[in-house]
């Protein structure tokens, strides 16, 4: 297992303690109505009580890290070679299976971690007196975006542009 797998499989481990630690901290800073949407002045409009927004946000949480949990453990329970007979990734099966958990792995992170920063951006706006939102977040979406693409796209584009390393 290389540096790089056991880091990520760290980060993903972690990112899951510190993203309900985040969520708990955060129910208790928020006001009892949560601005969840705000006009293009800074304006809040749109308002959700602060434990439906827990209660949404944890179930959110809990669901997709099982879910993809789930995913990871049946994608590497299946049988890659009768998938795909000439590619020298279902051949090598060792390989294949610490790419795939590292991918996994990565994207589970990466989810975890855009949501705690999320969330902190949400506190953030949310513990001024009037809610106003003073700092635009687009950037923040834009490179959450980019990043979850590149993250997403990794993959399909290393299975098929490059061969699994040979072990001498």
């Amino acid at each position: 297992m290389s540096v790089s797998n056991i880091f990520f499989s760290l980060w993903r481990k972690v990112s899951m303690p510190f993203l309900a630690i985040t969520l708990i901290v955060c129910y208790f800073t928020f006001p009892d109505d949560v601005a969840v949407h705000h006009t293009s002045s800074g304006r809040p409009d749109d308002f959700i009580s602060k434990q439906d927004f827990f209660y949404i946000a944890f179930g959110t949480i809990i669901v997709f890290n099982f879910l993809l949990n789930l995913l990871k453990s049946q994608v590497l329970r299946l049988n890659f070679a009768q998938l795909n007979q000439k590619s020298l990734w279902a051949k090598n099966t060792d390989a294949l299976r610490q790419l795939l958990t590292t991918w996994f792995d990565v994207f589970i992170a990466v989810i975890n971690t855009y949501m705690i920063f999320f969330l902190l951006a949400l506190n953030r706006v949310n513990r001024s007196e009037d809610q106003k939102l003073d700092i635009n977040y687009d950037w923040f979406v834009l490179a959450g975006a980019v990043i979850l693409l590149v993250v997403i796209f990794y993959l399909p584009v290393k299975l098929l542009y490059t061969n699994p390393e040979t072990k001498e």
